[in-house]
């Protein structure tokens, strides 16, 4: 039976993502108790994306929500400049308006084109935050935290070990509150890779920003898709990209979604959400 309405709940999602992925979206479903059934109750919940899809974002605003019906105060953390702080508090303290989102989406993360935009700054993760402003409307405890600290000069490695500094500071002020983090996947690793792409000769692949975090008990959430496209820089060019075929599993039912945990995973994640499909999140239109 939780099966079933795990499948009905993501089923249900895929179609709020795709409503939204031209306007800015609706609340998440408010069913969303069965989401991730092995995962409910940690408190330190990260999913892992592929950066500019509709779904990765509306699946963080269905856990957040989750979590808030559970009765618990709820810290959202985004890979997003630390330095738009002020900008997100004063966006989910206000009314919502017009004039309130022209005022978040002035900072500088998301006043970059769309040619060099890695996908962090699509018009999901904009309806992700939204959403959150309508939960704290609501009379909701959420907060949103911008824990991209920057490389501060270090290049990957310094940049992930100061990710990781700024989430295990935050954790540690609030033991109380449940925290669910949005990542690109790479960040979720427990463990650094022996070798990845990309790379110049002699360099080594980045310690992820959770390998910095593996002494705390968060759960780890890969999320992936069996087709579809997501929005990302690649090549030298950014833009919609094929999922490919990235660890497919479950068997051939192409339309069903699967989820499983995966704790022989010792160097990547605590468990696997492959949904159907990805459609792109395009980047957020700026003034030119």
């Amino acid at each position: 039976m939780r099966s079933t309405r795990f499948h009905l709940w993501i089923a249900g999602l895929l179609v709020f993502a795709a409503l939204g992925a031209a306007a800015r979206a609706t609340a998440p479903p408010a069913n969303a108790a069965d989401l991730l059934p092995d995962a409910h109750e940690a408190r330190v919940l990260v999913l892992g994306e592929l950066h500019g899809t509709n779904e990765a974002p509306a699946l963080a605003a269905a856990v957040v929500r989750q979590r808030l019906d559970a009765g618990l105060p709820v810290t959202l953390a985004l890979e997003v400049h630390a330095a738009e702080q002020p900008r997100l508090d004063a966006f989910l303290a206000s009314n919502g308006d017009d004039a309130a989102r022209t005022a978040l989406l002035c900072g500088d993360f998301w006043q970059v084109p769309a040619e060099r935009s890695d996908g962090r700054r699509s018009v999901a993760m904009l309806a992700l935050l939204e959403s959150m402003q309508r939960f704290r409307a609501a009379g909701h405890d959420v907060r949103v935290l911008a824990f991209d600290a920057g490389n501060a000069g270090g290049g990957a490695p310094r940049r992930n070990q100061r990710m990781a500094a700024v989430l295990r500071e935050a954790i540690a002020r609030d033991p109380q509150r449940a925290f669910v983090v949005l990542a690109g996947n790479y960040h979720l690793r427990r463990v650094t890779p022996d070798r990845m792409g990309g790379l110049l000769s002699g360099e080594s692949p980045p310690v992820p920003t959770m390998a910095h975090l593996a002494d705390l008990p968060v759960f780890r959430v890969n999320v992936t898709a069996r087709d579809g496209e997501f929005w990302a820089c690649m090549g030298g060019a950014c833009g919609p990209q094929p999922v490919g075929p990235r660890g497919i599993w479950g068997g051939d039912e192409a339309g069903a979604p699967r989820y499983r945990q995966t704790p022989e995973d010792a160097g990547r994640y605590d468990a696997q959400l492959m949904l159907p499909r990805f459609s792109v999140a395009a980047p957020v239109a700026v003034e030119p």
